[in-house]
């Protein structure tokens, strides 16, 4: 039986923090120790696509699986492994939907993202997570594969797009965004992939995550932790909850599990 341990991170506000747009110090020590045991191995599982990953630059060498784009995209050891784009007639529906809404949109490929256009409710989701405003190009999904779209509406809306979209996935994030992804996938799907190529037994596996993107994973995952900032939904999926990340959460989630001894 392969003893092998595998901890799966979310990246935005469990291990990078937009308010001081860094990476605790804490953390990064953690992350250093982890890699360190070669019975532990240590994967992303993120929202955001691998050409978004330079926020956590500093610890990507300790880093070999990429869980991307809610589980569209797998890199390992620097190759990709699984790419799942959206159908396009799929995208080709929800655009039509949200040019007769009048939503603003944005599509997310392989090695590249753009809005259809820029406005201070756009500007103000991508600053919340330290990201990058893409560039325009409304066209983007004519001639890419699209593995996510965004939108952005007053969060009391979204449940409306929940209803439209029944056929895809939609999650909300932070500020006024949600993503809408291929029905059926998440991370948890992204998961079971390298639980399996790994041979490594779910009881082995451990996650920690603070977003509504985060739940089915946590559910999935015995060993699931929940940041101490995470959202109420989130906390109530999870096993186990540690503190803030502004609080060396991830450090004390790590010690509680057993996975680190000390401070």
């Amino acid at each position: 039986m392969n003893n092998k341990k595998i901890i799966f991170f979310d990246i935005d506000r469990t291990l990078y923090d937009p308010d001081i747009k860094g990476i605790p110090a804490s953390t990064i020590e953690a992350l250093k120790r982890l890699h360190e045991n070669k019975d532990i191995e240590i994967a992303i599982a993120t929202g955001r696509a691998f050409y978004m990953l330079h926020i956590i630059e500093e610890i990507k060498e300790y880093i070999n699986i990429f869980i991307t784009i809610n589980g569209q995209i797998i890199i390992k050891d620097g190759m990709t492994i699984f790419r799942n784009p959206i159908d396009k007639e799929k995208v080709i529906a929800v655009v039509n939907q949200l040019n007769k809404h009048k939503m603003k949109y944005g599509f997310l490929g392989e090695f590249d993202e753009t809005l259809n256009i820029v406005d201070d409710k756009g500007k103000k989701a991508f600053e919340l997570v330290s990201m990058n405003l893409p560039r325009i190009d409304p066209h983007f999904y004519l001639d890419n594969d699209i593995f996510q779209m965004w939108a952005f509406c007053e969060r009391k809306h979204h449940r409306e797009y929940k209803d439209l979209f029944q056929d895809l996935e939609v999650v909300a994030w932070l500020g006024d965004g949600f993503d809408i992804l291929s029905k059926g996938m998440s991370k948890k799907e992204g998961i079971k992939k390298i639980l399996e190529m790994e041979q490594i037994p779910l009881e082995n596996a451990y996650a920690f995550g603070d977003g509504d993107n985060d739940i089915e994973m946590l559910d999935f995952i015995p060993n699931s932790v929940a940041m101490g900032n995470a959202s109420k939904k989130a906390k109530k999926h999870a096993t186990y909850m540690t503190d803030d990340i502004k609080n060396d959460g991830v450090l004390k989630g790590l010690v509680s599990l057993g996975l680190l001894h000390d401070y």
